[in-house]
């Protein structure tokens, strides 16, 4: 049975935002054991696993701060709040409910959450130029098992060319959350390699299911940046899943394009005929099936 169509919106955003480099990171503490931790680096490795506090109680207070190659123009910043290891993780540990941003000329900026395992973006008022930012929790959203707050990832921003962010992402179908993980469309703009959105329809292998991205404004496109099945790092689910090699990238100005992606758990850009458009459409024309799953993915999604 088909899956009723999923829509994530995501936060106004600039119409051009080319990511900052973080290049480093660290942290008021960090939760560690011997076999396990969960240190301030986490937040920039484009992975599900998080940056835990290691304060005593449940992390109000705590804080983790990125540093940049001098000083940056900053737009807006990116946030996976509360641990994205799995949708189960999610709710046992502590989320970010409102926190601090203090940029390194001492401003400050209070950014307040929802309480939802998708990205969110903050827009600041004014470009900031700042060599780092420190983000401090001053209130939580409490874990079902947990006493500890988490934060998976940290994207910065500024107004150059780059990508045109995403102000929303549809679908045809979504596969179901689960313990594991949460599918929906908008997983494909978090820019988390190993977290995807994948496809719902249990009567087909994912040929003619789509994902669509709206920008915000009709904007000039010229490339696809695509990582197509689950395109983890490390491990074997990127060969488990069906992955998409053969795909029709459709417009809102009407036209369409046809495309053929490698079969690697890697990013691949992809060249298009320039247009304008206020949407940009993938269809799965093809896949290569997977070892154990018989659902289609598409991992990240973006367009220049």
């Amino acid at each position: 049975m088909l899956i009723s169509m999923a829509l994530a919106t995501l936060t106004s955003t600039p119409a051009l935002a080319a990511p900052i480099k973080i290049t480093g990171a660290e942290a008021k503490s960090y939760w560690s054991a011997p076999d396990v931790s969960y240190p301030p680096s986490k937040v920039k490795d484009k992975q599900r696993k998080p940056w835990y506090e290691g304060d005593r109680g449940n992390g109000m207070g705590s804080w983790v701060l990125v540093k940049f190659d001098g000083e940056q123009p900053v737009t807006r910043v990116v946030m996976l709040a509360g641990d994205w290891t799995s949708a189960t993780s999610w709710k046992q540990a502590n989320r970010p409910k409102e926190v601090e941003l203090k940029f390194s000329d001492e401003s400050t900026e209070t950014w307040l959450l929802e309480d939802e395992m998708v990205p969110q973006t903050f827009k600041l008022p004014k470009t900031t130029n700042t060599s780092s930012i420190r983000f401090r929790v001053t209130q939580i959203f409490s874990g079902s098992a947990f006493p500890d707050t988490a934060i998976t990832e940290i994207q910065v921003f500024d107004d150059k060319p780059g990508e045109h962010p995403a102000k929303e992402l549809k679908a045809s179908t979504t596969f179901p959350t689960d313990s594991d993980a949460s599918y929906v469309p908008v997983m494909a703009a978090d820019g988390v390699r190993d977290t995807a959105w994948c496809e719902g329809n249990k009567k087909t292998d994912g040929v003619g299911e789509w994902l669509e991205v709206h920008f915000e404004a009709p904007q000039k496109v010229s490339k696809m940046n695509i990582c197509t099945g689950v395109c983890q790092m490390l491990g074997t689910l990127h060969k488990d899943t069906n992955t998409p090699t053969n795909l029709t990238v459709s417009f809102s100005d009407g036209s369409s394009q046809k495309v053929t992606v490698a079969d690697k758990s890697m990013p691949q850009k992809i060249a298009l005929t320039p247009r304008t458009a206020e949407w940009a459409r993938v269809t799965i024309d093809a896949v290569r099936k997977g070892k154990q799953y018989d659902d289609a993915c598409i991992s990240e999604l973006s367009f220049e």
